[in-house]
């Protein structure tokens, strides 16, 4: 009879040890890819100044930070020009799209029609906000859905915290936030509006 305890004690040991090897592997990936999304869009943006508080969710057009300064954002957009979100004396419409959002997904083409025909309220700039982005859900990446509806308006990238959406009030998407020429708040909304609202509230904005 042949003694085969060692050689299969030496497979066994090989077997583990290789197992070990690729459980360790596989830890060190996690640690250094495990924040990182394949594919994934984030920007660095800089936020200067106290954040608004959270929009009510019980309501679609919120006056409830009105009269409250906005913090200041600089960033880049999708192919790294700076854009800045600031109190510079001119009121503003600022956008905040989630690209897996259907309800944005209708409003950003809506928006541009109106921009291309012309559409527009004197003293008043147009913003936008890529936002809670996700490389697992629908239309990613963001940048290409974008392009592909030939968006205009300046585009600011969140970073993966979602940091600028959150400083803005966290409000249902499409997220709107209306900014007089002084730089307070004169209203927020949340969900689609059509373009006569749209016009309605640029259009009421202290200037």
């Amino acid at each position: 009879m042949v003694d085969t305890s060692s050689s299969t004690g030496a497979s066994t040991g090989i077997i583990i040890g290789a197992v070990g090897g690729l459980v360790v592997l596989l830890l060190v990936a996690a640690v250094v890819f495990g924040t990182e999304e394949v594919g994934a869009e984030y920007g660095s943006p800089e936020i200067v100044g106290v954040s608004l508080p959270a929009m009510p969710s019980s309501v679609s057009v919120d006056t409830s930070a009105a009269g409250l300064v906005a913090p200041d954002v600089f960033g880049q957009d999708f192919v790294g020009d700076d854009v800045s979100i600031t109190n510079d004396g001119t009121a503003k419409g600022i956008v905040f799209l989630a690209h897996w959002c259907p309800h944005c997904q209708e409003e950003v083409p809506r928006v541009q029609e109106w921009i291309d025909n012309g559409g527009g309220v004197d003293g008043v700039d147009l913003y936008s906000v890529s936002t809670a982005a996700s490389s697992g859900r629908p239309n990613h990446p963001p940048s290409e859905w974008l392009v592909r509806e030939g968006w205009t308006a300046p585009l600011v990238v969140d970073d993966q915290s979602s940091s600028v959406f959150s400083a803005y009030g966290r409000g249902g998407f499409p997220y709107w936030v209306f900014l007089n020429a002084d730089g307070t708040v004169a209203m927020r909304t949340a969900g689609q509006l059509s373009i006569e609202q749209l016009e309605g509230f640029l259009n009421s904005l202290e200037k």
